[in-house]
């Protein structure tokens, strides 16, 4: 069998693709077996009010969390913390960063579920583009760099008596910057 380019980038592919999906599976394993007392469900919530205009590249987000949260082995009624917070990338200095977030605090029953909504919060960027100066043949293009704090992700821990019980996160590298932060 004769080993082309093609046949290398589609192997590297499937075994990125494969380690991608094995990746996932163990995070989602993991958190199942973590027994986590409190099971969170969070639906993340969005509404653009983009500036209008040729010359106003800007995107205005505003972003909340509705979250479901239920004790799953809870003998009393508890008061439990949520720590919600937002991430953003930050176009200016390129580098992820916690942008908000929150403290609510929820009694739960085992079996009932309690609702929150969190305040929201604005993310507002404006992406790389070109602005046009000069007429006819003396028209040039300028390139405007991004910047501002676009959206990247959210994490919700629960705590009880100060241990975590439950966590939920849009994606793997929220969960390890939250990691960072105790409770």
């Amino acid at each position: 069998m004769k080993i082309t380019t093609t046949y290398l980038h589609r192997t590297i592919r499937i075994r990125q693709a494969f380690t991608h999906i094995i990746g996932l599976l163990l995070i989602t394993v993991g958190s199942v077996l973590a027994n986590d007392v409190i099971r969170l469900q969070v639906s993340d919530k969005s509404e653009h009010d983009d500036p209008k205009g040729p010359r106003n590249p800007q995107e205005v987000q505003k972003r909340w969390l509705e979250i479901a949260a239920t004790a799953s082995r809870i003998d009393n009624p508890t008061a439990v913390r949520l720590e919600w917070a937002f991430y953003g990338d930050n176009l200016d200095s390129e580098q992820v960063t916690k942008h908000g977030g929150g403290t609510e605090i929820v009694e739960l029953v085992q079996g009932k579920k309690a609702n929150v909504k969190t305040k929201p919060l604005i993310f507002s960027f404006a992406p790389r583009h070109s602005v046009s100066t000069g007429t006819g043949r003396r028209a040039r293009a300028k390139v405007v760099e991004a910047t501002g704090m676009r959206y990247h992700g959210w994490g919700v821990r629960a705590f009880v008596n100060d241990k975590l019980a439950g966590e939920a996160y849009s994606s793997p590298d929220i969960q390890k910057r939250m990691a960072g932060t105790s409770g």
